[in-house]
């Protein structure tokens, strides 16, 4: 059986991790899937289920989900069960700067967001059939004065971007640098303990 790491991630990181790995190349194989499969449930753990089989079935070796802990109402018993190891962060937003950052962020009626949610899961959502009308995103965001994002520099939102968010949720966005040290930190951390054997001990 190879050593070799294999993650199975949530597009939403796609850009930060490819980013992480120019600095370094360790021997790793990501399983990139479409974002926002954590809208379902059932979606989500089955496509998961499908990756983690047929990586067992070619002989895959230590495995990690690249995924928030909360995007699974069990996502640690979920990944344990299947082998796997799980980003050590709440979410999407909580791995760019942590959870105590977040929290500190969305006081006052603020909502912390990032620059791929704001692309893929709010703009995303408005370009499908089935996806969000104006007034779901009205509902969902007219408690917040303010949208703060998290922005590690590696594809800003366009200013077209920045002004069709606004349209669809009528809240100001406020654009917050942020260096991808804790992102780097956790991903590593992640991987050496995928690296260590997967054991829950390790990590």
């Amino acid at each position: 059986m190879t050593t070799r790491v294999t993650l199975i991630g949530c597009g939403i990181f796609r850009d930060e991790i490819e980013h992480i790995l120019k600095e370094d190349q360790p021997d790793l194989d990501i399983r990139w899937q479409e974002v926002g499969l954590h809208d379902s449930i059932e979606r989500l753990e089955e496509t998961l289920d499908a990756v983690v089989r047929e990586h067992r079935q070619s002989g895959g070796g230590p495995l990690g989900f690249l995924y928030g802990t909360a995007c699974l109402p069990t996502m640690k018993a979920f990944a344990a069960e299947r082998g796997a190891l799980v980003l050590p962060a709440k979410n999407c937003l909580a791995a760019l700067v942590g959870e105590a950052r977040i929290k500190e962020l969305e006081r006052n009626r603020t909502l912390a967001a990032s620059v791929g949610f704001v692309r893929h899961m709010w703009l995303g959502r408005a370009q499908t059939a089935t996806g969000w009308t104006a007034d779901d995103f009205r509902m969902q965001f007219g408690r917040y004065d303010r949208i703060v994002v998290l922005d590690p520099g590696l594809a800003p939102l366009t200013d077209e971007e920045i002004l069709t968010c606004f349209d669809l949720v009528q809240v100001p966005l406020e654009i917050e640098p942020c260096g991808l040290d804790y992102f780097r930190h956790i991903f590593k951390e992640l991987l050496e303990a995928c690296a260590a054997g997967g054991r829950a001990d390790a990590y």
